[in-house]
């Protein structure tokens, strides 16, 4: 999530993720580690407690702590070597240590997840640490249509599912990572027991419940019930990019968070307009939700510490949680941007693909601003469209199984910059200010193809770039070095796009799915020449934390 490229002509069965098919088992050598690790732009977030009561710091202490445990709960789901690789390069050079604690393991994350050091395995395993390594979407369909009573365990977000001679087991997450979710639940207890705002206090006690027993309703609920709090957490098996075998579970993260609370006022203007973004999708009514949830809070904050899913290899820069579709129909959804993490991101890497990639006329126009509301019409966007699959109960994550992280991601992306011709008008939007985003959502673009096509925001990704491409919305100058956007006819363009993709959800389309991920998301030799170009360009953040570090 080598980041570094090396386009090899030898290599002409160069991988959409930019890695060679051949690669060995036992790895690749320290110095190509080395490459990769440098390609991970080295930042210390520095967050200021000097402002919390001692109260308050006691709670970011018991916070972190509980954070490292779910971080240790990652490992584990990873895949089922990560600990044991971790344990065995403990004491190698600093290189191999430092790539195996990037990507949560052996595997590289933008690579195709390639083994990069080690035996086993030449790819990882789709099941990761949830199922048997050997298991296949064809194996586990044929034992459960012989064991129908059992699927309901099997596609559990919160089960792990292991093998008893010719059995399957599903075990229950508070079962089988019993020792971390106590020592996990005891250090959110202990939070909140010095919490001062109420609100806070009930939220850390009722998480610290829901992994002792994997029922997250209610804490998902005092979440969204959060109120004039400065500390905040996210915490537990909450995403499901991971599991690359169905989809289906749940892998554990945490993220610590101080809320900004000028810059999250900020963003109240944009609440009032959700139910009428939710009208203007481009899509027949009958497929519209009656609303976007009157109950969405918007939020900025500074991240103190990541761990787990938000930790490997691509950094998040923005959330839009809870996932349960029952919360968020009666509620809403919290989208909150992580803002020290969009600054060290546009600073360290965004605003330089611009530069050696947009055309001089147009990279002039690359703005941080512009950005920040990519992240948040992103996050906001995930609220908008199908939950379910119309006429059904079937909920659109089910239907669309390990495809449906691409499709979701995509059609964020896309709906968040297909709705800034509504929002020119109630936000007294200038062509100025529309060029910008168009541009800067070009370089988001390539900034997030380099993750590799099989990591969901990087497929999805892709799939916007080639669209655009095709549609000759997106052009390479003569020389075949940078390129434009023809502004006049992005909106057009992408509302085809974003009604494609809505459908897809609609109507729990897995074929559709399939076709456009195989259709949009093949990278052409064009692109990777252009990657090529900006290998001196960090492809992420290698994150530390100053907080921990200080103790």
């Amino acid at each position: 999530m080598i980041r570094i490229i090396f386009v090899f002509v030898s290599c002409a069965a160069l991988l959409l993720s930019f890695a060679c098919e051949n690669q060995k088992k036992e790895g690749i050598g320290v110095d190509e580690i080395r490459q990769r690790v440098a390609a991970y732009a080295d930042v210390t977030i520095n967050v200021d407690l000097s402002l919390l009561t001692d109260n308050q710091q006691k709670v970011v202490k018991e916070l972190l702590a509980a954070s490292q445990t779910a971080d240790e709960i990652f490992w584990m789901q990873s895949s089922h070597d990560a600990i044991s690789i971790r344990e065995k390069f403990a004491s190698s050079p600093g290189p191999i240590r430092e790539y195996i604690a990037i990507n949560y393991g052996p595997y590289d994350r933008i690579y195709d997840q390639h083994r990069f050091v080690g035996d086993g395995p030449e790819i990882k395993p789709p099941a990761a640490g949830f199922y048997p390594s050997d298991i296949t979407v064809e194996t586990a369909e044929k034992y459960l249509q012989e064991h129908p009573d059992f699927r309901t365990d099997f596609e559990s977000q919160y089960t792990v599912i292991v093998r008893d001679q010719n059995t399957l087991i599903a075990v229950p997450y508070h079962e089988y990572y019993s020792e971390q979710v106590q020592q996990l639940s005891r250090h959110l207890k202990k939070a909140a027991s010095f919490a001062e705002n109420e609100s806070l206090k009930n939220y850390l006690t009722l998480r610290a419940e829901a992994v002792l027993t994997d029922d997250y309703y209610a804490s998902d609920v005092a979440w969204m019930k959060l109120k004039d709090n400065l500390i905040d957490i996210v915490i537990g098996p909450i995403e499901h990019y991971e599991d690359n075998l169905f989809n289906y579970k749940a892998a554990y993260e945490a993220a610590v968070m101080i809320k900004d609370i000028q810059a999250s006022s900020e963003l109240d203007a944009y609440k009032k307009h959700l139910d009428a973004l939710e009208k203007n999708l481009p899509i027949e009514d009958k497929y519209k939700k009656p609303g976007a949830g009157s109950g969405n809070v918007l939020e900025v904050v500074n991240i103190a510490y990541f761990g787990g899913d938000y930790q490997a290899g691509i950094k998040t820069i923005a959330a839009s949680l809870p996932n349960d579709e029952k919360v968020i129909s009666e509620f809403g959804a919290k989208k909150q941007l992580y803002k020290n993490i969009i600054e060290a991101k546009f600073d360290k890497i965004l605003k330089k693909i611009a530069e050696k990639l947009i055309s001089d006329e147009q990279a002039s126009h690359i703005s941080r601003d512009a950005f920040v509301s990519q992240v948040l019409l992103h996050e906001l966007s995930h609220t908008l469209g199908p939950d379910y699959v119309y006429g059904s109960q079937t909920g659109v994550r089910k239907a669309l199984k390990e495809k449906y992280s691409i499709i979701e991601e995509c059609k964020a992306d896309v709906l968040g910059i297909y709705h800034l011709d509504y929002l020119k008008k109630p936000f007294n939007l200038n062509e100025e200010d529309i060029r910008k985003n168009y541009v800067t959502y070009i370089a988001g673009l390539i900034r997030s193809i380099r993750f590799g096509y099989k990591e969901a925001h990087g497929a999805a990704n892709l799939i916007q770039f080639n669209w655009l491409e095709k549609e000759g919305v997106l052009k390479k100058d003569a020389a075949g070095k940078k390129y434009s956007v023809d502004v006049s006819a992005f909106h057009q363009s992408i509302s085809k796009l974003a009604t494609r993709l809505l459908m897809i959800e609609a109507l729990g389309d897995y074929e559709e799915a399939e076709k456009i991920i195989q259709e949009l998301g093949q990278i052409k030799s064009s692109l990777l020449e252009s990657i090529n170009r900006i290998s001196d360009v960090p492809r992420d953040l290698d994150l530390h934390f100053a907080v921990t570090e200080a103790e």
